[in-house]
């Protein structure tokens, strides 16, 4: 008597969909390949996390469907859902858009596996501040669907980190943004400030969490709009038509992606480990490169670059307020002990001086014998592998101004063993007043003690 109940309440919730479906035009809709969540999902998987951890085709077998007493795939789906939502303030709804999204993660189940390895790790950081603020704590599989669990995520338009922030936005709720960081791309940062702007949103719609969401997509106006033209109707579902094309997705994708993420384990998929370990903080006042770091302690950059998206360049700025870094437990000690050593190695590198930063790039200079000082090159010996690219990234610039550092073309190939300039520091020299002082008009290239004039040629720089 159980068993046709459940079957019976599966077949009108069928019904139901389909009449839905025809209802807010979308029986037949289905994800396009230019989806900003498939985008998400594949940008993920070039992540240094995911590049990093282990996966199986086939994770694990199957469960048995014990929870349900079906095999009719919607009504599992629908009696699944149903299971959740009955323990949360969301509203149960099953519809053909919502199932299209729950496929779409289950179907990418290397993706969702790393989500779910990810999640161990962000999860309890949203929780927590979800919970300070009021929200349900199922709101964190909205940065789920808006960035796939990446704080390095950029939308087309510009979003930018783990939940998303527009810059207006992200102002509006403290988070700075400069030329060396972006609080968006900060884990702790932005998931208080989209707490709060999630309860300010389910403020404006009395306590509507989906119209909430919806509205933290588009926008509240833009839900306040297709509420007027629904004739005043408050219903995700029933202002479904009157809203943009991407939100109109973006609840059914949130209905998806939580239930993929609670029933992975029913279709073969096994989280995988979070690679990041145990890690802790330190306080830095002091400008310092992320090479620097990497070349006294011996961590990885790609690791660094993952614990501390916050800083765009990697270039902790220097301030009075103390800056964070993240990193791996082990470190911790060593960095306090040595960070003297960690500032000023090769300093000249990584912050050359104004002064040296305009000669490099002035084809012509006018040295005055009576110099207090001199440029000396700093060179880089290629290594098998190397590329430009590589040899930018590892000094903390760009190929196309060490392409002009060295004259030579961004697509120009470069050998092994073969020397390239990656920067210039001042040498202080003594002044010589003996004798009246001459001007020399030369080009400055490549050499530490001499001048190399127009015509190529070297000669020595009279002093």
């Amino acid at each position: 008597m159980l068993l046709r109940k459940i079957i019976a309440t599966a077949i009108l919730f069928t019904f139901s969909a389909i009449g839905f479906a025809q209802t807010y035009d979308f029986a037949n809709k289905t994800i396009g390949a230019d989806s900003v969540i498939i985008k998400q999902l594949d940008d993920l998987m070039n992540s240094w996390y995911a590049k990093n951890t282990s996966y199986r085709e086939q994770s694990q077998k199957p469960f048995k469907q014990i929870d349900v007493n079906t095999e009719n795939s919607d009504s599992v789906m629908m009696l699944r859902l149903k299971a959740i939502t009955d323990e949360t303030v969301f509203p149960m709804v099953f519809n053909p858009e919502i199932r299209n999204y729950i496929l779409l993660y289950l179907k990418r189940k290397q993706q969702v596996s790393t989500l779910l390895g990810l999640a161990k790790y962000y999860f309890p950081m949203f929780e927590e501040s979800l919970d300070k603020y009021g929200c349900p704590l199922e709101l964190r599989y909205l940065a789920v669907i808006e960035s796939a669990l990446n704080p390095n995520a950029v939308s087309r338009a510009g979003a930018t980190g783990l939940w998303q922030f527009m810059y207006n936005t992200g102002k509006l709720y403290g988070l700075e943004v400069t030329t060396l960081l972006d609080d968006r791309r900060d884990p702790q940062k932005a998931t208080d400030a989209a707490a709060r702007h999630l309860k300010d949103l389910s403020n404006i719609f009395f306590g509507d969490w989906v119209l909430a969401m919806a509205a933290y997509n588009c926008g509240a106006g833009n839900v306040k709009k297709a509420i007027v033209r629904s004739g005043g109707k408050t219903n995700f579902w029933e202002i479904y038509n009157y809203l943009p094309k991407e939100t109109r997705g973006y609840i059914p994708a949130f209905y998806g992606a939580w239930y993929a993420m609670q029933y992975y384990d029913k279709y073969g998929i096994t989280p995988t480990t979070a690679r990041f370990g145990q890690v802790d903080t330190v306080q830095v006042t002091d400008k310092i490169h992320f090479q620097q770091i990497t070349s006294i302690l011996g961590i990885s950059l790609d690791e660094l670059k993952a614990l501390n998206p916050i800083y765009k360049k990697n270039i902790i700025p220097a301030s009075n307020t103390p800056m964070t870094l993240v990193l791996p437990v082990k470190y911790v000690s060593n960095f306090i002990l040595l960070q003297d050593s960690i500032k000023n190695y090769e300093k000249d590198v990584y912050f050359s001086s104004p002064t040296v930063a305009e000669s490099i790039f002035n084809k012509e200079v006018v040295i005055d014998s009576n110099a207090e000082y001199r440029l000396e090159a700093r060179y880089h010996i290629v290594k098998a592998g190397e590329s430009l690219s590589i040899i930018a990234r590892k000094y903390g610039t760009n190929i196309t101004e060490l392409a002009k550092l060295n004259k030579m073309s961004i697509n120009t190939t470069i050998h092994p063993n073969q020397r390239i300039i990656v920067g210039y520091k001042k040498i202080l020299i003594p002044k010589v007043t003996s004798t009246p002082a001459d001007t020399t008009k030369t080009n400055v290239l490549d050499s530490t003690a001499t001048i190399v004039n127009t015509t190529g040629a070297d000669s020595t720089q009279t002093k």
